[in-house]
């Protein structure tokens, strides 16, 4: 398929997704008979839900919308946005109990999957053309490999743990599950993407800009659901580490500066070439 046609269904299966996550999220915090999870289950999505709908959903479609007019930030907003969805809501249709939002939860993770995989082509395009080019390569490539050890060392230690003592780690139980779907989807997929990233950027790749800020840019994403859950907890009585708030807060900020540096590379005419085509691609579908 051409990369101008797989921009423009790309676009089609994300602007579904981002509907159908704006109505999940905002029937999560509106209603609160949704949800059927423990206390510490449901401020969690409560807190995805919270950053979905603030910061996720218009995010993605200011992404899509920009695109079209030829900002190549865009693209990566909307890719990094895309990926948190996946993210979020792997661990609502894996995780969650079923409820009345639950055939949304499976169709947004089904559509935003897809809409990445047909937009992915626009990293290489993006790398060839330089973009990113003021991104910090080594800083960025050291932030990625700290979060690949930080959080690949503690859910393996969790992991490991468990397996040696029979009891379920205390993430885990607390939320009345036999396992994790972070612990998958983070030593699965997410952080071998951030090794592979820090990789191509000390190596000097043209594609590892673009990669980084996408990854960066979905950094942003999650932690803001952490915050969100950190706010839930509190509202329900539940303790909250103050310092784990500042941890996050703090890796939250460094992913926002890197990937606003990284964007910031001028956008010549020949950068645009294809959010031109993708633009001209949708004119053609209307």
């Amino acid at each position: 398929m051409p990369v101008e046609r797989r921009l423009a269904a790309g676009d089609v299966l994300a602007s579904l997704a981002l509907v159908l996550a704006a109505g999940a999220s905002l029937a999560g915090l509106a209603l609160p008979e949704l949800y059927r999870d423990n206390v510490a289950m449901i401020a969690q999505a409560r807190g995805t839900d919270l950053a979905t709908l603030l910061v996720a959903v218009p995010a993605l479609g200011i992404g899509l919308w920009r695109a079209r007019s030829g900002s190549m930030a865009a693209h990566l907003i909307g890719l990094g946005m895309l990926a948190y969805l996946i993210y979020a809501y792997a661990i609502f249709a894996f995780q969650v109990v079923i409820n009345a939002a639950t055939p949304a939860y499976i169709a947004i993770l089904g559509l935003a999957s897809w809409s990445l995989v047909l937009r992915l082509p626009v990293l290489g395009e993006l790398g060839e053309r330089g973009f990113g080019a003021r991104l910090p390569r080594r800083f960025t490539a050291g932030f990625l490999g700290f979060t690949v050890l930080a959080f690949g060392g503690l859910w393996l230690s969790e992991i490991v743990g468990s397996i040696a003592s029979g009891a379920l780690p205390a993430s885990v139980s607390d939320l009345d599950l036999p396992t994790s779907a972070v612990y998958t989807l983070d030593l699965a997929f997410l952080l071998p993407a951030m090794v592979v990233a820090a990789a191509l950027l000390i190596r000097g790749a043209a594609m590892a800009a673009p990669l980084s800020i996408t990854l960066l840019v979905f950094s942003v994403g999650m932690v803001l659901s952490i915050l969100g859950l950190f706010v839930f907890q509190a509202l329900d009585g539940i303790a909250v580490d103050p310092v784990m708030a500042v941890v996050f807060g703090l890796l939250g900020l460094a992913a926002l500066g890197l990937a606003a540096v990284g964007v910031q590379t001028p956008e010549t005419t020949d950068q645009a070439r294809v959010a031109g085509r993708h633009s001209a691609s949708a004119g053609r579908a209307a």
